[in-house]
């Protein structure tokens, strides 16, 4: 079988029209210029896989423009909610992309979960979620799985973000690490790129689509770091590849004085 070739987008904070900013930056531009860089540097047919913060406050026109964005550019998409984003609004106006929670692609098997906590910035994966994540391993027994989620399960060495972190990481981690087959965990949420270890499992934080954080930061800060994804190489071997590209052409700058989000 052949490889998967995956670009993962995340943290696009899209409002309800394309003139949405965040810190300064137009985040529909933005996420456009992604997606150009993408096809440019050859990943333009590569599955996308969402991983959050989709929308900049759950707005149906938010998700309805990413629907529409994401068809007129012939886009293979999955996709999964972060804490900026609610799961009815998004499965109503997604239309073209429904919501799945296990995708099987060439050897391999996609877990998507939901560690958005109401009314909280903070990670936290529910009792029903457990209960469905392990269902989905058990369907994809045998196979590598990759497993996607929005808030990291480990610190990223930034004081405030690491307070976000998945609350009950331990149980999931216990979980996945006894499927056996868990080859890494891919993560938005952060803004940052940050690879680290979960115990035995690699995670992936990857940056956003429009503004990045300060690293080891205190408190809330914007970085100079421009927009960016990660590509993902998933081999059949059960082995995998990763990076990340940071746009080189995207002119608009944050504003480093933005307070919050």
């Amino acid at each position: 079988m052949s490889t998967v070739h995956i670009t993962q987008i995340t943290d696009l904070h899209l409002g309800s029209d394309k003139s949405e900013t965040l810190g300064g930056v137009t985040t529909f531009d933005s996420f456009q210029s992604v997606l150009r860089a993408t096809e440019e540097q050859g990943r333009g047919d590569n599955l996308l896989l969402l991983t959050g913060d989709l929308a900049s406050d759950y707005q149906p026109e938010a998700y309805q423009l990413l629907n529409q964005t994401l068809v007129e550019r012939d886009k293979k998409a999955i996709w999964l909610p972060g804490n900026h984003d609610d799961i009815a609004a998004m499965q109503a106006n997604l239309s073209d992309y429904p919501h799945v929670r296990i995708y099987e692609a060439g050897n391999w098997g996609i877990l998507l979960l939901d560690s958005s906590k109401p009314s909280s910035p903070s990670g936290h994966v529910s009792e029903k979620e457990l209960f469905l994540a392990q269902q989905g391993l058990d369907q994809l027994t045998g196979k590598p799985v990759l497993v996607a989620m929005h808030h990291s399960p480990v610190p990223v060495k930034s004081e405030w973000i690491d307070k976000q972190k998945i609350e009950n990481h331990q149980r999931l981690y216990q979980m996945l690490e006894a499927h056996g087959t868990v080859k890494a965990v891919v993560t938005g949420h952060v803004h940052q790129h940050h690879d680290s270890l979960w115990g035995d499992i690699p995670v992936y934080s990857s940056p956003s689509s429009c503004v990045q954080f300060e690293k080891h930061s205190a408190d809330f800060a914007l970085s100079d770091y421009p927009p960016g994804y990660r590509w993902l190489d998933l081999h059949a071997d059960g082995s995998l590849q990763t990076g990340v590209e940071f746009l080189t052409d995207f002119t608009q700058r944050c504003d480093k004085s933005c307070v919050g989000y």
